[in-house]
């Protein structure tokens, strides 16, 4: 076994040492570095056997048993720097490929150069270098030649065998390499050594610029991670709590600051990416890594603003909200409940505007950060962010719950505006008519005239029972409210600022009452305590004779008495009842006022006695006091009558007066001095019971002198204002103001009282305002634009006074017309001068229509000779002129205007009529034109005609150019002698047309198709007679449906007169059974035609008919035309008809239905025929087959025999049409190929009945068209 072995173990040694030179040769020879193709990613081309190959070695020595072959010895030797360069292109190959790796889109275009100039580099090391490569890149020291001590050597194995020992990756080397970095300069720097540490470095130093670019853009994104936190957040962040507001600026600009120095530590990021990326600020590369930065800050605002939208939605969502966010107090702002913060509306402050703030702040973020991409417009990214439709729908959602909350609270303040009457209605003024009415007005009683209208009542003490009653209800009611709601689950209404002002309003009302009750007792008591010591005082004094004041005094005291004896004896329980109310209500009143009252009704009767007592003491003085006062009276009533016949007769009641004011002044004095003494004895009558008279006459004087002072003050406002207009100059009156003016005058006067109106004063200031009124008037008419120098004139003339009409006119001057008297004269004035002003207008645009009007010309097709176009729009404004014209000779105005509306009118009669004849003698001459002159036929069978023409064709073509060379409409119909022209040309030009239409009739009687077409296609027809190619285009007018025939061509392919066939509209061509001859006269060759259509068709048929049962049914009609095959389909039918009715006679019961059966078999297979490929004409006509086929097989079902039935006569040779006993020849007009509608039993029907109308009329037998 160990001689096997050792002989195995030679074997192996010696294969590998024939072996190992050569692949030793080839793996040194490889390049260093290998690339993917596809990945385009490196890798260390160190191969696997190389490794092995040192391995092998160093056993091999340490065993010391064989020989080691010299090229493995020297690949040994070299151990230590294969591994340098092994370790650090591994560096830099893992570098490489990390770059390739994590390097972005945006980023490539910005180390593209870079990495270009590393694959430079590369390009050495995957190509020309390999690991047997010299050392010097100039080749002055080899790989081979070392100098090293072999110590040094030994290190180097130690380490080559460590990198052995280790996987071959980017970690291994990099552990061997700082490992033993002390070992790193064993060798003394080679070129190769310092390619490859270029290389490393440039990989690397790119590989390091990249990473901190990427950990620069994690910085940033974590900068963004920070903003995602809501901006506002509750009290002390409890969940119950409300939106924190209180520090709402402090916490908005501490999250600002946060943006801010996030934003300038992105910035500086940045600039620092702009660095290491070695890129230009201005290169697209850079702007469009700017903007991939751009979207990913947008995106981190995003991110921010959405977070403080779900903050917000997710706390106003009233499903899961869980206490609410927003508070508005609800408080009384008489006269209104207002909230705050507002919930109206477009408030300018409200809640609304309080959550759009709250939204602007947190978008607001977005502007504090300058854009990065400082190419985009926008300074910053808020726009960026308005724009985003997600942001804008979150917006439009909270915003949709803040309007709705909005909403609901709204409601649930106007659910308490039936309390509104509380703090809106004045208590006050309600008081006072409840004491006056007995209860509060209703709407419908205010609105009465005045307070007047409805009846005082006072009221009972129940009225104010009820009322307190009321009021305490109400506070009850109120005080049960709650005062905090909450809405949607999330808006807090407190209520509790509002409910205690209501509450205090309640009180109020009801202490109102209560209080008027206090007051009325007290008072009611204190002033009847003192009025009893002033008045027991005044009774016990003793009165002389001859002591007049005391008298007075006395009687004064009895008369106090006496006016309030009745009220004060009934006025105690009513305050005892008071006071027993007031109880109930738990208000007490002083002691003093139960005392006053218990002791005050004794006193009062006292008093009466007293009063008793003293009266009869005073009653002789009373006596000679009466009589005394009545003689004064009489005394004053003379002497106020002869004081009001002098105001009467000297007072200022003319209109004429004059010092009306200091006439008032002294009137006004001296009845101040009577009214003195007046009231006296007034004052004295009172007090002694002596009834005087009521001194009238004074007290009218009185009453007329206000009046008068206020309409002097009247008259003074109005003539004042009437100095002031009349020097206005006339261009500058300002009527309607002055108008408006005088109707307020005229309105205050009506106000004046109705007793002035008999006044002098009062109809001369009436008449003066009217009259100015009627003069404004009609000077606002006379300030029409349409009045002319004439027109004054005839007003001057009217009125009778003569002025000078200019520039310095005044309004005085017009009042000095007395225009009030001629009012009718001024407007009809001012009606004939608006009446000549349209006149005028009219006129003058009728001027210039007819100077711009001209006529509008078109090339006669054939002469060039210039035609007149028609113009609707000329006509049109002919006509219309003219019956203006019309309308202004009939105007009772026209007097100024009439010889210019007569000549316009001439004139444009005279157009009217040359261009009517001229449009008829144009068309004629245009018609004939083309026949007597472009015709050599015609001017053969018309010569004289012709020859007249000729002149009437000389003069209308001089007579058009001589019209073409004026074009205005005006001067070239109004040219002398032309209307007489026009007209003999017109009579010369109508027997041509005459001669014309008789020429016509021959040629119509010669071939009566020419009846169905028109005179001019006729004519058309005729002038190409001899040229059948040109009349061919009018064939489809003569024959039913031929729209050309086929020509027979002569040895030079022309088309010769000979016609071979016809053709259909469809396009379906049949030709003749023989030649049709062309030529000739065209009514000649036109009835050879038709000859030849029939003859054609007839022979068709006569074919058709016999060989039907040759073929197929289907296969036969193709081979005819459509008519004749449908017709011949038809004479069949009715040919197996008549045979199915003779085997039903011979005893053959089923004949008919085989023939029913044989009908559907063939309908059937037409239908099939239709499913395939078929062309259009032919398609066309398996279509009507089928049509008429469907209806035969209905009339076979129902054994109908009134129905058209085709049928050939064998001895005729012809084709008849029979129904019932009717029997017609067939006409075999060519029909082509059409087709047919649907026959249903009312076709059939209406059918039958015109035939048998026809036969009835016209005979049995007939041919049918």
């Amino acid at each position: 076994m160990m001689q096997l072995l050792d002989k195995y173990s030679t074997s192996l040694y010696e294969t590998w040492t024939e072996t190992v030179s050569e692949s030793s040769q080839y793996n040194l020879n490889l390049p260093l570095i290998s690339r993917d193709p596809a990945t385009q990613l490196i890798s260390v081309n160190f191969s696997p056997q190389l490794a092995s190959l040192l391995r092998e070695v160093k056993y091999l020595e340490a065993s010391q048993t064989v020989a080691i072959p010299e090229t493995a010895m020297q690949i040994y030797t070299t151990r230590g720097q294969l591994l340098q360069y092994v370790a650090n292109l591994e560096l830099t190959s893992g570098a490489y490929n990390k770059v390739m790796h994590s390097v972005l889109d945006v980023e490539h275009p910005l180390v593209l150069g870079q990495l270009r100039d590393i694959d430079a580099q590369l390009k050495n090391a995957e190509e020309s270098l390999n690991w047997n490569s010299e050392g010097n890149l100039d080749g002055n020291l080899g790989l081979n030649h070392f100098d090293r001590c072999q110590e040094e050597r030994h290190q180097t194995v130690v380490i080559l065998f460590e990198w052995l020992a280790l996987p071959h990756s980017e970690g291994a080397a990099h552990t061997l390499i700082h490992s033993r970095s002390h070992y790193s300069v064993i060798f003394p720097p080679l070129g190769i050594s310092q390619y490859i540490q270029e290389v490393q470095n440039s990989v690397c130093d790119l590989e390091s610029r990249l990473q901190r670019t990427k950990d620069n853009v994690h910085e940033i994104q974590s900068c963004m991670r920070s903003w995602a936190t809501p901006m506002f957040n509750r009290k002390e962040d409890k969940k119950d709590a409300l939106l924190n507001l209180e520090d709402r600026a402090e916490r908005v600009e501490s999250f600002y600051s946060l943006i801010r120095s996030s934003g300038e530590k992105i910035h500086i990021l940045i600039k620092s990416n702009l660095e290491l990326f070695r890129a230009e600020p201005s290169t697209e590369e850079w702007k469009a890594y700017l903007k991939y930065i751009d979207d990913m800050v947008i995106d981190g605002f995003f991110n921010s603003i959405k977070h403080c939208f779900k903050f917000f939605l997710d706390n106003t969502d009233q499903r899961t909200a869980g206490a609410p966010l927003f508070e508005t107090e609800l408080s009384l702002k008489i006269p209104d409940m207002v909230f705050s913060p507002s919930l109206e509306s477009g408030a300018g402050d409200g809640f609304f505007e309080l959550v759009e703030s709250l939204i602007n702040d947190v978008f607001r973020i977005s502007s504090l950060v300058p854009r990065l991409a400082q190419h985009i417009p926008f300074p910053h990214y808020q726009a960026d962010m308005e724009d985003m439709a997600d942001l804008a729908d979150l917006r439009q959602v909270l915003m949709k719950r803040v309007q709705g909350v909005m909403e609901t609270c709204c409601e649930f303040r106007s659910s308490l505006h039936h309390y509104s009457f509380l703090y809106v209605d004045d208590r006050k003024k309600l008081m006072r008519q409840f004491l006056l009415y007995g209860h509060f007005l209703t709407s419908e009683e205010m609105e009465v005239d005045g307070d007047d209208e409805v009846p005082e009542s006072l009221p009972a003490l129940d009225d104010f029972r009820d009322e307190i009653d009321k009021y305490e209800k109400i506070y009850e009611e109120v005080h049960g409210l709650e005062a905090v709601h909450v809405f949607h689950g999330w808006m807090k209404v407190d209520g509790r600022i509002m409910k205690s002002a209501l509450l205090n309003i309640i009180k109020k009302w009801s202490f109102m009452f209560k209080q008027h009750l206090i007051d009325n007792v007290t008072n009611s008591l204190s002033d009847l305590e003192q009025f009893i010591c002033v008045t027991k005082a005044g009774l016990g004094q003793q009165v002389k004779e001859g002591d007049y004041d005391g008298l007075v005094d006395m009687m004064g005291h009895l008369l106090a008495i006496k006016e309030r004896q009745k009220a004060t004896d009934a006025m105690f329980e009513p305050l005892q009842e008071t006071i027993t109310l007031l109880k109930v209500y738990e208000q007490e009143l002083p002691d003093v006022v139960y005392k006053q009252l218990e002791e005050l009704p004794d006193k009062w009767n006292n008093v009466k006695k007293q009063a008793v007592s003293a009266k009869q003491q005073v009653a002789p003085l009373q006596v000679h006091e009466v009589a005394s006062l009545r003689c004064k009276c009489a005394s004053f009533d003379v002497e106020q009558h002869t004081f009001r016949e002098d105001f009467r007769r000297n007072g200022p009641f003319r209109f004429d007066s004059k010092s009306p004011f200091e006439m008032l002044e002294v009137f006004d004095q001296q009845i101040q001095e009577r009214e003195a003494v007046m009231a006296s004895l007034e004052k004295s009558a009172n007090l002694f019971e002596v009834h005087i008279s009521e001194f009238k006459q004074l007290r009218q004087c009185r009453l007329e002198v206000g009046m008068l002072k206020k309409l002097w003050d009247m008259i003074t406002m109005v003539e004042s204002s009437i100095a002031e207009w009349t020097t206005t100059l006339w261009r500058e009156i300002q009527v309607e103001e002055m108008e408006q003016e005088c109707k307020r005058f005229a309105k205050e006067t009506r106000c004046l009282d109705k007793e002035a109106r008999a006044w002098d004063a009062f109809t001369g200031l009436d008449s003066r305002v009217k009259n100015l009124l009627i003069s404004l008037r009609a000077v606002a008419e006379l300030q029409n634009p349409a009045i002319r120098a004439h027109h004054w004139d005839q007003l001057m003339a009217a009125t009778g006074v003569r002025f000078t009409m200019d520039e310095d006119t005044t309004l005085a001057d017009l009042l000095s017309l007395n225009l009030h008297c001629f009012e009718e004269d001024v407007r009809g004035i001012v009606d004939k001068a608006v009446k000549e002003m349209g006149m005028e207008k009219v006129l003058a645009e009728l001027n210039t229509t007819w100077t711009g009007m001209q006529f509008q010309y078109e090339p006669h097709q054939r002469t060039q000779v210039p035609l007149l176009r028609t113009d609707e729009e000329l006509i049109e404004t002919l006509e219309d002129n003219q019956v203006q014209l019309q309308n202004l000779m009939t105007s009772k105005y026209i007097g100024h205007f009439l010889e210019e509306v007569s000549s316009w009118q001439t004139k444009l009669s005279i157009a009217d009529s040359v261009i009517s004849i001229w449009f008829e003698v144009q068309r004629t001459w245009t018609h004939l034109e083309s026949i007597f002159i472009g015709s050599d036929d015609i001017r053969k069978q018309l010569p004289e005609d012709s020859k007249r023409f000729e002149g009437i064709d000389t003069s209308f073509k001089e007579l058009a150019s001589e019209l073409h060379q004026t074009p205005n409409v005006v001067e070239a119909t109004n040219k002398p002698g032309l209307f007489a022209t026009l007209e003999e040309m017109q009579s010369i030009l109508s027997l041509c047309e005459k001669a014309l239409a008789e020429y016509l009739d021959t040629k119509r009687l010669a071939f009566p198709r020419f009846y169905f077409v028109s005179s001019a296609d006729l004519l058309d027809i005729l002038s190409n007679g001899t040229n059948p190619h040109q009349v061919q285009r009018h064939l489809s007018k003569l024959f039913d449906n031929m729209a050309k025939m086929q020509f027979e061509e002569d040895g030079e392919g022309k088309p010769t007169k000979i016609a071979l066939g016809m053709y259909s509209r469809e396009d379906e061509y049949v030709p003749f059974n023989q030649p049709c001859d062309c030529t000739g006269q065209v009514e000649a060759w036109l009835n050879r035609v038709m000859d030849s259509m029939r003859n054609t068709v007839r022979h068709e048929m006569t074919e058709a008919v016999i060989t039907y049962e040759e073929k197929p049914r289907e296969q036969w009609l193709f081979d005819y035309p459509a008519q004749v095959a449908l017709t011949c389909s038809q004479i069949w039918w009715t040919c197996d008809i008549g045979m199915a009715f003779i085997r039903l006679e011979e005893g053959y019961e089923n004949a008919m239905k085989d023939y029913f059966k044989k009908q559907v078999t063939q309908l059937n297979t037409l239908i099939s025929m239709l499913v395939g490929q078929l062309t259009p004409g032919d398609r066309q006509k398996v279509m009507t087959i089928c049509t008429i086929d469907v209806h035969a097989r209905d009339v076979v079902a129902k054994m109908i025999v009134q129905k058209l039935r085709h049928c050939w006569g064998e001895k005729e040779g012809h084709c008849f049409v029979n129904i019932c006993d009717a029997n017609f020849t067939y006409s075999y007009e060519y029909l082509g190929n059409t087709p047919r509608l649907v026959i249903t039993p009312l076709t059939d029907r209406y059918g039958g009945f015109l035939l048998w109308a026809f036969v009835a009329s016209e005979g049995r037998h007939n041919t049918i068209a």
